[in-house]
């Protein structure tokens, strides 16, 4: 009966082998995946996030500029014209740069609400000057709207990032762990398969 003791210790010792191999790739999957989402996420903050916050203060920049020009102007002349209309230019080229980049639901809503006071802005009466620095004042308040929303989603990204890493963690001492009682159960089947040793039979002395 010891032979048959020994082969379900072999068969034992397989499973175990087995066992740990699969937890070592399952392991290693584990950590590349995290690995991933963790890079994603920091790709993520910097393109849809820190980017977009520097077209918003480039953005605002130039608002305020135009509100100085506006403010400053008592009519309408050719130079401050001319000033607005570069700022405009500006502006939209980072509006269509920010169009490039991941929205939100809500920050989808307020960036058409901030494309269309623009537009009214851009198509005003160059004399209407009190209604264009009302509308000036209104782009300011959607753009900082938008800045707001930056903050609030890189903290989410951060929050995630931190739970896989937490969760990245737990799994790996998890398998740490696992890895040390299948050695310790590979451990003591070497040890109980050493005591099955047949001992080699007495010599004849007649």
């Amino acid at each position: 009966m010891k032979w048959t003791y020994s082969v379900r210790n072999k068969i034992a010792a397989s499973a175990a082998l087995l066992i740990l191999c699969g937890l070592v790739l399952f392991s290693n999957y584990i950590d590349r995946d995290h690995t991933t989402n963790v890079k994603q996420s920091i790709s993520t903050l910097y393109e849809d996030r820190l980017i977009v916050e520097d077209y918003i203060l480039k953005m605002t920049i130039e608002i305020y500029e135009i509100k100085q020009i506006l403010n400053a102007a008592e009519q309408s002349d050719q130079r401050s014209t001319d000033q607005i209309k570069a700022s405009l230019s500006h502006i939209d080229g980072l509006s269509t740069a920010y169009q490039k980049t991941k929205f939100t639901k809500t920050e989808d809503l307020t960036f058409a609400a901030l494309l269309k006071t623009l537009n009214e802005f851009e198509s005003s009466s160059p004399q209407a000057v009190d209604h264009k620095i009302k509308l000036a004042d209104q782009a300011l308040e959607q753009l900082n709207k938008l800045s707001a929303i930056q903050l609030e989603e890189s903290k989410l990204i951060m929050k995630h990032a931190e739970d896989l890493y937490i969760s990245g963690k737990s799994l790996s001492e998890f398998a740490f762990i696992i890895t040390i009682i299948i050695l310790l159960v590979l451990q003591a089947l070497v040890f109980a398969s050493k005591t099955l040793r047949i001992p080699p039979p007495a010599a004849n002395l007649n």
